[in-house]
């Protein structure tokens, strides 16, 4: 492996030539264009106190090139709807398919192929979402203008294989009063792990109207050789409210990046994120929330468990600027250690202009389990693996729980719980104490 810079990601196929090869007929070349120029212009991390904690040297992708998709969205057969979901799109390195069911027929929600001349915003600020903007080569439009849908709509993405990269963009606009809720499946084909040698790169573009309300659920649990890059952005109109839980679980190279633009008076978010890392896992997420609107509220808490040679980045910015009168806001990042050779880091932020905030709080904290929580445990008749998964678990409940869907928050229970177990097995040795 060529030795480069920590931050380095090199990618030969971010040329003219590819942007010119994703955009047939050349629809939407400009702003591709412009997009590319500013990959290369940006640096990886533009923040100073973020600058010493990136590290993509664990993907190996840069000839990973994406290739050219079908941009329609195809009909796939009713039998692939999951039972009680109101639709179904898969996105994969075959393109982009969909199933709408009665309800959500009923309520007029359209998914379409995103348009190849649709700008993605922020692409001018921030490196990663630039990539996506330039190179994206499969992208779909999801909206609803007016009502309610009450099953959820689930939306699978499958990585690409060895040596290719698949870049999706995830377009969500809901109007005034709507109501829907969205669960995330980010997964693939299982493989060894490694170096990562395949890129899944996604952009999560959410548009609330005014009194719009979303549930956005999101569990990614990629194999271990596989590199992870993704931003959302979320722009919220007034009295705009939205609920997020993200797990991330797999991948080898997790980079994330979350956005709230909560510029709707009355607005607010509620983000819970949950990460396991294990091995050499590498995580790093960030969540910038800017409170431009008044009396808007941000509840943002994330827990992290990295064990063997893991290690977590988990950091945040929360603005109010004057504009922001009557903010309410709490930030709070907590990570838990299993092993000696695990690392994490935690790294809340605030930027307040305005001194008439209901409150503007933030916490964090980072260390290994507490023996005296072991010690109760095992004098209660537990071993010492027991006594551990039952802390790690009860750690991570209060974010697991916030997830929307019962369903969901079962099966992230099931992940984590079976990443553990392997995680205490691996490394009895090493365990922190």
């Amino acid at each position: 492996m060529t030795r480069r810079a920590l931050a380095d990601l090199p990618l030969e196929w971010a040329t003219t030539d590819t942007i010119t090869t994703l955009s047939p007929g050349g629809a939407g070349l400009p702003e591709r264009t412009k997009a590319l120029a500013a990959f290369h212009a940006l640096p990886t991390e533009s923040n100073l106190l973020f600058t010493g904690y990136v590290d993509l040297r664990a993907a190996e992708v840069e000839r990973a090139a994406p290739a050219q998709l079908p941009q329609e969205v195809r009909a796939l057969d009713a039998s692939a709807l999951p039972t009680g979901a109101a639709a179904i799109v898969e996105i994969s390195s075959a393109g982009a398919a969909a199933f709408l069911g009665a309800e959500a027929v009923a309520a007029g929600l359209r998914i379409n192929a995103l348009s190849p001349d649709a700008p993605l915003a922020g692409a001018a600020e921030d490196r990663t979402a630039a990539l996506i903007a330039a190179l994206w080569n499969i992208g779909v439009s999801i909206s609803l203008g007016a009502g309610r849908i009450s099953a959820p709509i689930v939306i699978r993405v499958n990585a690409p294989e060895a040596g290719s990269s698949l870049l999706a963009r995830i377009a969500v606009e809901l109007g005034v009063g709507t109501h829907v809720s969205i669960v995330e499946e980010i997964g693939g084909s299982a493989a060894a792990a490694g170096v990562a040698t395949s890129l899944l790169a996604t952009s999560s573009e959410v548009t609330l109207g005014a009194r719009a309300t979303l549930s956005l659920s999101s569990i990614q649990d990629l194999p271990e050789n596989r590199a992870y890059v993704t931003v959302r952005r979320h722009t919220f109109g007034e009295g705009a409210q939205l609920q997020l839980a993200v797990a991330q679980v797999g991948a080898r190279l997790v980079r994330g990046r979350i956005d709230h633009l909560l510029e709707g008076d009355g607005s607010g978010v509620r983000q819970v994120e949950v990460v396991f890392g294990a091995g050499d896992q590498i995580h790093d997420l960030t969540t910038y929330s800017l409170h431009s609107g008044q009396k808007t509220v941000g509840d943002l808490l994330a827990k992290g468990v990295f064990a063997g040679s893991a290690r977590g980045y988990i950091k945040g910015v929360t603005t109010i600027p004057r504009s922001g009168r009557g903010t309410n806001s709490y930030l709070g990042e907590f990570g838990m250690l299993l092993s000696k050779t695990a690392r994490s880091v935690a790294i809340p932020s605030l930027w307040i202009d305005q001194p008439d905030c209901e409150r503007a709080a933030h916490g964090s904290s980072v260390g290994p389990i507490d023996p005296a929580q072991i010690f109760y445990l095992r004098s209660r008749g537990l071993t010492d693996a027991e006594a551990r998964r039952t802390i790690v678990m009860g750690f991570l409940e209060p974010v697991v729980a916030a997830l929307p869907l019962d369903a969901e928050a079962e099966r992230l229970r099931e992940v984590l719980a079976a990443k553990l177990d392997s995680a205490l097995a691996k490394q009895p040795a090493t365990l922190a104490s």
